[in-house]
């Protein structure tokens, strides 16, 4: 189980570098797979049987897309890395989830149907990872920007402005991107939260260490209650790496209490 971890990690970096070679070189054959697998709504029309895949795959599995499969998720996985050293990158903190992030999904699906380009290159994950690959290199930048039906200007300030709210939301709240801001991970969550394979805590084996919670970079553990909200999970399995007794588990279903002090108890007659 500890595995998965690395497991996650060797894929997800696997796909960040063939995206990189995709954005920056063109189309060779491995880098065109990782762009051929992203969801991108904006490009719907040659995107939709990927999009299903990946709500099917998110139903079964949780949010494996965003924490292995897409790019900015991995580069965002980086910055808190980088932003967050040592000790100080395990200090995050249980958070209620915020209604206001499904007006984000609202904005960006009228930006799509209206073909208000700067939406898409705002919101889009694949398109703001382009675009932010755009901004160290001018040419493909400009392409990006053309082909989304914005200036090259614009899209190099959507860009900088991208790039300038990620690393800062990153530093303060993890991946609060993937779950208040970015509306392809916002429609997941609504798939994940009925997920089939979860990330439970068992109640048994808990010892309150807290450093499932303080390591989650979705902020959505809550020890107390041993508690954990799937639908903000991107299944990065750091709290299963992290838990020293076994306790927090990816598994099918929901736990029950095994603690005989804990079941119902019938009345002697």
């Amino acid at each position: 189980m500890r595995r998965l971890k690395m497991i996650r990690i060797a894929v997800s970096v696997l796909f960040l570098v063939a995206s990189i070679l995709y954005a920056v070189v063109g189309s060779p054959a491995v880098a065109s797979l990782a762009a051929d697998v992203q969801i991108s709504l904006s490009l719907m029309s040659v995107s939709i049987g990927v999009t299903l895949f990946w709500v099917v795959a998110t139903f079964f599995l949780g949010r494996v897309y965003c924490s292995s499969v897409c790019p900015l998720g991995t580069l965002i996985d980086g910055i808190i890395r980088l932003t967050r050293p040592g000790r100080a990158r395990r200090s995050f903190a249980y958070r209620h989830a915020r209604r206001f992030r499904f007006d984000v999904v609202l904005i960006y699906a009228v930006g799509i149907v209206f073909g208000i380009g700067v939406t898409t290159i705002m919101l889009e994950p694949w398109q703001v990872f382009r675009n932010l690959v755009g901004v160290w290199y001018p040419s493909q930048g400009e392409a990006i920007a053309l082909h989304l039906g914005v200036g090259t200007v614009t899209g190099l300030i959507c860009g900088i402005v991208s790039l300038l709210t990620i690393v800062i939301t990153a530093y303060l709240r993890g991946r609060m991107w993937c779950n208040e801001i970015c509306p392809i991970g916002i429609c997941l969550s609504a798939v994940a939260s009925r997920s089939q394979m979860r990330i439970e805590i068992d109640p048994d084996k808990c010892i309150n260490c807290m450093k499932c919670e303080e390591g989650c970079k979705s902020e959505c553990i809550k020890v107390v209650s041993r508690y954990v909200d799937n639908s903000r999970c991107v299944r990065c399995f750091s709290c299963i790496s992290s838990c020293p007794n076994d306790a927090i588990r990816y598994q099918s279903g929901r736990n029950r209490v095994s603690t005989p002090m804990m079941k119902r108890v019938d009345s002697l007659s």
